[in-house]
């Protein structure tokens, strides 16, 4: 039978419109200086005018032969599994097929590549990417597709490369480093712009600072792109949070001692990026799952996962970019907070806005990727069991639970509500009565009562159950009612009116 085949214009394709955003691209580099054991990955925009970005890491580097390797047809076909020697600090290998360096082509038409090895080997190459170079794919253009007689294949090239031979290694860190050449104005423009912004604040220099910001806002957008690259990075890289009890009953304590033991970190124009969640001291309080850690076997292949999810109560969550579940595979982001729930089938109405959770795989899901990295094939056995597992405790108890307490936080709101118009009626009417007045209800009686005691004189009002209006309207009623009887004790109906006509604005100026 004869085989299929993808052509290779399929992945050319997909090297300059592989990632929906900056920081999808800028991820991808990060990654790449995970899996080479950095410890520090710097990110430069050249704020404010970035007309160029550089990625540097101060990992083990790599040789001049090897980049001619994934130049000259390694990209697509790099699985980066090296043993679990070969890492430090314990780390999963999160790369994949080597597509992420020429990521960036979303961002410039060109950039050099300088990596350095600990043993002083090394090199500096630039890179320049073909323009137009989908349109040329399209039309087989003979200056990117090259006809073969082999099988009938064809090569496709998408720029070409150059070492600098004369560049003194000497002067380059242990490390790589990507720098940009030719921003794409497009990306310069929006960036330019974005300090523009309404709201835009100045990035401060704790990133617990920088999420007090964010928090007070109902979207990133309005502060801007750059505040949004430095979200969504911040969001989707494997580093810590910014401490183990940012989320309520320590939820990502255990996480945030994995993270921390990887001595990984990010930062962006010398900001130390931490993921951006941190949810304390809502007066309503939070409704919280945790999903302890759940091993399948599906089809021959292991699934393993765990996470949280917690619903702040009451209000709703900011800004709009942290609300539903984000899921992670081995710590790194894919895509980012999905609003839908993983496709919930269910309204629940304003209480979805109040709703965060991640979701950990640490074994399996991999294969449930699109190439984008940024999403799943929804029908993938193994995301359909997490969709699957996620749904039934949202569904089962967690949304019922959130509809409960509602339902006792508004008995008891309406209970603090009653007392606190009891307290005012009794001011009311003492004022009234130019004398001390107690209030109490009368039992079963739809009548009020008024009895004096020397200086003192005792209010009983109608039960409302029997005043037939509204339920909401009740105490009110028999509020009115009671100031009218203690107005009627008044000699004169002039003095009854004036009585009467002041105590109920007084009693309504507080209602």
């Amino acid at each position: 039978m004869p085989n299929i085949r993808v052509h290779e214009k399929a992945l050319a394709h997909l090297s300059r419109g592989l990632y929906r955003s900056p920081a999808s691209a800028l991820r991808e580099l990060v990654s790449n200086g995970w899996d080479a054991n950095a410890t520090t990955v710097r990110i430069s925009t050249n704020y404010p005018n970035f007309y160029q970005l550089a990625v540097e890491d101060n990992g083990d580097g790599f040789s001049a032969e090897e980049f001619a390797r994934l130049m000259g047809g390694g990209i697509g076909n790099s699985e980066k599994r090296p043993t679990a020697k070969a890492m430090k600090y314990g780390r999963p290998i999160i790369g994949r097929l080597g597509i992420g360096m020429l990521g960036i082509a979303q961002i410039c038409g060109s950039f050099t590549v300088t990596s350095k090895m600990k043993d002083g080997k090394g090199f500096r190459a630039k890179v320049n990417l073909y323009d137009l170079l989908k349109e040329k794919l399209d039309s087989d253009d003979s200056s990117v597709v090259t006809p073969s007689s082999d099988k009938g294949f064809s090569e496709v090239d998408v720029g070409t490369y150059d070492f600098e031979d004369q560049y003194d290694l000497s002067r380059a860190k242990f490390g790589t480093t990507i720098m940009t050449e030719d921003v794409h104005p497009t990306f310069v423009r929006a960036f330019q712009q974005s300090l523009k912004s309404p709201k835009f604040r100045k990035p401060p220099s704790q990133w617990q600072k920088a999420i007090d910001i964010v928090s007070g806002v109902h979207s990133i957008q309005e502060l801007g792109d750059y505040w949004r690259l430095l979200w969504e990075l911040a969001a989707s890289c494997p580093i810590p949070y910014v401490s183990g009890s940012c989320l309520p009953e320590k939820l990502i304590s255990t996480e945030q001692k994995i993270l921390e033991s990887y001595n990984f970190k990010v930062f962006v124009d010398s900001l130390e990026l931490k993921k951006p969640v941190h949810l304390a001291g809502n007066p309503a309080g939070y409704t919280i799952r945790r999903i302890h850690p759940r091993h399948l076997t599906l089809y021959g292949k292991s699934l393993c996962f765990h996470g949280y999810i917690i619903v702040q109560e009451g209000t709703q969550l900011k800004p709009d970019e942290l609300r539903g579940l984000l899921i992670r595979i081995k710590n790194v982001a894919i895509g980012y907070y999905d609003p839908t729930m993983l496709d919930y089938r269910f309204n629940e109405g304003p209480r979805s806005r109040w709703l965060t959770g991640e979701i950990y795989s640490t074994e399996g899901l991999e294969d449930a990727l699109n190439i984008d990295r940024d999403s799943f094939n929804r029908f993938h056995p193994q995301f359909r069991a997490i969709q699957e597992y996620v749904h039934s405790i949202l569904r089962g108890n967690l949304f019922p639970e959130v509809y409960k307490q509602i339902e006792v936080r508004s008995a008891a709101r309406a209970q603090t509500k009653r007392r606190a118009r009891t307290s005012h009626l009794k001011q009311v009417l003492t004022d009234a009565a130019e004398t001390t007045v107690s209030v109490s209800r009368a039992a079963k009686s739809s009548q009020v009562s008024l009895k004096k005691e020397r200086r003192k004189l005792k209010v009983a009002v109608p039960d409302e159950a029997g005043i037939a209006t509204k339920k909401s309207n009740r105490q009110l009623a028999a509020s009115i009612l009671a100031l009218f009887e203690v107005a009627m004790n008044e000699p004169d109906d002039t003095r009854r009116r004036e009585v009467f006509r002041r105590s109920l604005l007084s009693l309504l100026s507080k209602w």
